[in-house]
């Protein structure tokens, strides 16, 4: 299969890699001044902040300051934690009003730093690079849940509402002919924070957006940002070139957009997702690897 490489790139943080070391640093810089400005007491390290009523990531923030320029950081700041505050005061307090608001939501594996993991053990994995969270959408923010939360509500209440609610939530989509072969290619985008979340009910989805069932041979995907989901049935002789074409896809739509969830393509087959992809982080480049099962479909549906 094809292999995609990119140009050598400047040093990046090891914790929050969407910023070069020396923006890393001016972000954690800013994080403990807005603190200490309000006199609460943060230790900031790595893409981790303590403060005394719990921790806290600079993932999200992180990704917001990579699109902005320097000069807007100390603001961004100010309306990051501002808004974590309101999703604090926001939070609905019986239970029908939560299950109202939860939705099934996908993140990035990393999207949780390691020691806030024993707080999320709930989370699910679905494919590398990506993991099953719940969250609530309140009106100023996404509150990702902790298992304290969950806990209060109920798992399986809060799975079963959320993903009701996933599968309600408004989308748009185009159909595009992919380059290579004419592959059709379905792209689902909106002003939804779970378009790319879609790809946990991709069955329902795709029957909502094509009309049909997904076929037996499933359908590969890729969820690059939260905003966008890209997607092609396995069943028309263009399979093989939606590989590369998708692949192409979802590289550049998560180097270019918000919310970055993951550049890699997956099979989603009978409702289980296998990761297609093979990252070299030392290279900095990126192989598309199918088992051997979807080989044989590519191959029988190319002819």
């Amino acid at each position: 299969m094809k292999l995609f490489r990119s140009k050598a790139a400047p040093q990046y943080d090891p914790d929050l890699t969407a910023l070069t070391t020396d923006q890393a640093e001016h972000l954690r810089e800013l994080v403990r001044r807005y603190h200490a400005g309000i006199g609460v007491r943060v230790t900031v390290s790595g893409r981790t902040v303590q403060r005394a009523e719990g921790s806290s990531n600079l993932y999200n923030l992180a990704e917001f300051c990579r699109r902005a320029d320097r000069g807007e950081w100390p603001a961004l700041v100010e309306r990051h934690y501002a808004a974590l505050a309101g999703a604090a005061d926001s939070t609905p307090e019986q239970d029908a009003d939560v299950l109202r608001c939860a939705y099934l939501r996908l993140i990035a594996d990393d999207a949780i730093p390691a020691e806030l993991a024993p707080e999320f053990g709930y989370l699910r994995p679905v494919a590398t690079g990506l993991q099953e969270a719940l969250c609530l959408d309140l009106p100023d923010t996404v509150r990702t849940l902790d298992d304290r939360f969950v806990a209060e509500v109920g798992l399986e209440r809060l799975r079963a509402a959320g993903r009701a609610n996933l599968i309600a939530a408004p989308v748009e989509h185009d159909v595009l002919q992919g380059p290579t072969e004419g592959s059709t290619l379905y792209a689902v985008h909106g002003e939804s924070m779970f378009v790319a979340s879609k790809a946990l009910v991709l069955d329902e989805l795709a029957r909502a957006v094509t009309g049909r069932e997904l076929p037996e041979e499933g359908a590969l995907f890729t969820a690059p940002s939260r905003g966008y989901l890209f997607f092609h049935p396995l069943n028309e002789p263009g399979a093989a070139g939606a590989v590369n074409d998708l692949a192409s896809l979802g590289l550049r739509v998560h180097s270019e957009n918000p919310g970055p969830l993951s550049p890699r393509l997956y099979w989603w087959h009978r409702g289980t997702v296998t990761n297609l992809t093979e990252i070299d982080e030392a290279e900095r480049s990126f192989a598309i690897a199918p088992p051997a099962e979807l080989m044989a479909i590519l191959r029988r549906l190319s002819g």
